[in-house]
C-alpha cells in the first residue's frame, strides 16, 4: 500500500508513525503539499521527517527526499553495469551516463545473467562496479533474483562495501518495491515509466545516483 495514499493516514498515533519510518527519523507533518520526485519521475504529495536534527521532505510514495537538488558532487564513475533486457533503453542509459559524466565506464548486459558473470569476473580480480543498475522486469532472472544472487556473491567474499544498485521498472513505487529496496541497501528505485526522455532522466539520474552514493537511503 503506498505510503501516500491509505498506508501512512492508517496510522492514528504519531510515535507508530516514527516507528515504522525507522531509527533516526522522527515525522514532522503529512501535507497535501507537492514536490517532484526524480524517483518517481513525477509531482507527488509529501511528508516531513526529522532527520539528524533537520527537516527532509519526502515522496509520500517512494520516501525518497524530494528537496534534493543534487547529490554528493559526481566525477565519473570508475565503472557502471547495465542489466536491462530493453536494447533501446540500454542503449539510452549507456549514453547517458557517458555525456553527462557519470560514468567513466559503462558495461551493458541484456540479462541478469550477463550481468552476474560480469560482476563475479570483477569482483574476483579486485575490479571495481561502482554502480549497478538493473531492471526490475527481464525474462529468465528478473532485477530482484540479479540483485539476491549479487549480494549472496558479495557476502561469499566477504566484500565490506556491497555495490549500490538502481533499480528500474515502469511502475510507480509501493510498499513491496520500497520493500526490495530495504533487503538489497544501498540501494534506490528509478519509474522509467515517467519522464524517460533524454532531457528529463539525465538529471533524474544525477539526483538518484548522487543520493545514493552518500549512503543516506533509509
Amino acid at each position: 500500500m503506498p505510503l501516500g495514499q491509505a498506508g501512512i493516514h492508517s496510522f492514528r498515533r504519531k510515535d507508530a508513525v516514527n516507528s515504522f519510518l525507522g531509527e533516526g527519523l522522527a515525522l514532522v507533518g503529512i501535507k497535501r503539499s507537492e514536490g517532484y520526485c526524480p524517483s518517481c519521475g513525477q509531482a507527488v504529495d509529501t511528508y516531513s521527517v526529522e532527520k539528524e536534527g533537520a527537516i527532509e521532505v519526502r515522496c509520500s510514495s517512494c520516501s525518497f527526499p524530494v528537496g534534493v537538488v543534487k547529490g554528493q558532487a559526481l566525477q565519473g564513475l570508475a565503472c557502471v553495469a547495465i542489466a536491462d533486457d530493453d536494447r533501446l533503453f540500454r542503449t539510452l542509459l549507456t549514453d547517458l551516463l557517458m555525456e553527462r559524466g557519470l560514468a567513466e565506464q559503462v558495461i551493458p548486459c541484456e540479462s541478469g545473467t550477463e550481468f552476474l558473470t560480469v560482476a563475479a569476473e570483477r569482483i574476483s580480480q579486485g575490479l571495481p562496479i561502482k554502480l549497478a543498475i538493473l531492471d526490475i522486469v527481464m525474462e529468465h532472472l528478473d532485477g530482484v533474483s540479479t540483485a539476491l544472487a549479487l549480494r549472496a556473491f558479495e557476502s561469499g567474499l566477504k566484500v565490506t562495501q556491497p555495490i549500490p544498485i538502481l533499480f528500474l521498472s515502469g511502475v510507480p513505487s509501493d510498499s513491496t518495491l520500497k520493500g526490495i529496496m530495504n533487503q538489497y541497501q544501498p540501494a534506490l528505485y528509478l519509474n522509467k515509466g515517467t519522464d524517460a526522455i533524454p532531457d528529463k532522466l539525465g538529471p533524474r539520474l544525477e539526483q538518484l545516483i548522487g543520493y545514493l552514493l552518500q549512503g543516506k537511503r533509509e
